[in-house]
């Protein structure tokens, strides 16, 4: 929650005042674990308005959660057959001796 108060503050969030009472009504309303793991996820998105944290808390549990990078992941990729340009080149057809482009 610290982190939270001092995001909002340092953003400028001048309603400040007025969304503590929103925030608080979302915890009694979802129970403080939840408004506590909604307010450390809208810190790790440098979300801090109340908007934010009751959007948070209505995509319950089904919002991916970030990590941090793993390694990186290497594949043995399939090699592809390559062509020159030269079969990419447009000829002009030739019919009955006349050039049709």
């Amino acid at each position: 929650m610290r982190a939270f108060l001092i995001g909002a503050a340092a953003i400028g969030n001048t309603r400040l005042g007025s969304e503590l009472e929103i925030l608080l009504a979302l915890g009694a309303a979802h129970g403080t674990d939840a408004l506590l793991a909604a307010l450390h996820r809208a810190v790790a998105f440098r979300r801090f308005r109340a908007a934010d944290v009751r959007s948070i808390l209505a995509a319950g549990t089904g919002a991916p959660q970030p990590r941090p990078a793993g390694e990186a992941l290497i594949l043995d990729l399939p090699v592809a057959p390559t062509r020159s340009l030269d079969a990419y080149k447009i000829t002009p057809a030739v019919v009955d001796g006349e050039v049709i482009s």
